[in-house]
């Protein structure tokens, strides 16, 4: 089989940038095991402006999000919403009131509120908070309705990606039956752990996520506290999440478990039900400065890397992909920093 490009992982990097690809009429396959709790699988998609006990705003987060919601709306998982990020303390308070206050803050700040039951009583935001014009992605369907793509054009791999059976010569790569010009790493966090990418400064990180049923009363928007917990409608709620960086694997630990559930019930002012649905733990592919890894190895130039988009990933990922491709096809310049080229 002669493709373009052998991407490796279907998560949401590998799903964007293969439809990126295609849409520049690049011929493509894709590699995937089928991770059930693969980073994208278990992530919530949520886009919050202001994040971090900081309260920062990604850069170019104005534009990202642009973009974001046009591309994602094509797909059919954009899913606009208010996001209610209460204070957890008196430094978060300070901070978050001044983000809020600044210009380019503002077109995302719906509301701020400085004392408990100010925008809804049933809450426990004592010291109030900031509610925020943001989104989540509905990225089960995402990545369902791509890799329903792949099958059908006969370009999905369900295998295990091992480097060692990759054939590389001045023409390409050989991987199996598949010839392409080169291949991408769109593997999440494996790449911090094997292959040729490993010598970047990742910060891999482990997160849980619980899907239950309560008598919470549903609200309007997603609530935010060291924490998230998003609802579904019709007593069905999503909650994360923490940050593990050891042990890093797929498995769902007790521990985190009641740990996500008494910070959703420290949520409301009222006692509420809890049952359990569904328990999933992943790991996302952070970098050291926290921005994305995109570009080329310095010394095998079949082998290219899209990843490292972290917890930001629905936010950087539309563009980053059209970005990536453009790269790909055309060699048009990377963003200097996202090029991995500065770890060089």
């Amino acid at each position: 089989m002669q493709v373009d490009f052998l991407i490796v992982g279907q998560g949401l990097a590998g799903s964007l940038l293969a439809q990126a690809l295609r849409a520049r009429g690049q011929r493509i396959v894709v590699v995937d095991d089928g991770w059930k709790s693969a980073s994208s699988q278990v992530a919530a998609g949520l886009m919050t402006p202001l994040t971090g006990r900081r309260f920062t705003l990604t850069p170019s987060y104005p534009e990202l999000f642009a973009f974001a919601e046009r591309r994602l709306t094509e797909l059919g998982v954009f899913r606009p919403t208010s996001v209610y990020r209460m204070f957890a303390d008196d430094e978060q308070k300070e901070k978050g009131q001044k983000r809020a206050a600044m210009p380019a803050y503002a077109p995302f700040i719906e509301r701020v509120t400085t004392g408990q039951g100010e925008l809804d009583a049933g809450l426990t935001d004592s010291l109030g908070g900031v509610l925020m014009r943001g989104a989540w992605v509905d990225l089960k369907r995402l990545l369902a309705e791509e890799r329903t793509r792949l099958e059908s054009d006969g370009a999905l791999f369900a295998e295990s990606f091992d480097l060692s059976e990759v054939q590389t010569g001045p023409e390409g790569v050989v991987w199996r039956t598949v010839q392409a010009r080169g291949v991408v790493y769109c593997d999440g966090y494996k790449s911090a752990q094997r292959g040729p990418f490993a010598y970047l400064p990742w910060q891999p990180a482990k997160g849980e996520a619980v899907s239950l049923r309560s008598d919470a009363p549903q609200k309007p928007f997603i609530l935010n506290r060291e924490g998230w917990a998003l609802p579904l409608g019709e007593g069905r709620w999503r909650t994360g999440t923490n940050w593990a960086w050891e042990g890093l694997d797929e498995q769902p630990t007790q521990a985190q478990q009641e740990k996500l559930i008494r910070r959703f019930r420290g949520y409301f002012g009222q006692e509420v039900s809890v049952e359990v649905i569904a328990h999933v733990a992943g790991v996302r592919p952070c970098t050291s400065d926290n921005l994305p890894f995109l570009g080329t190895h310095p010394t095998e130039s079949r082998y290219h890397l899209f990843n490292g988009l972290g917890p930001r990933g629905t936010v950087w990922a539309p563009t980053l992909a059209e970005e990536m491709a453009e790269y790909l096809v055309s060699a048009k310049p990377l963003r200097p920093d996202c090029d991995l080229r500065r770890f060089a």
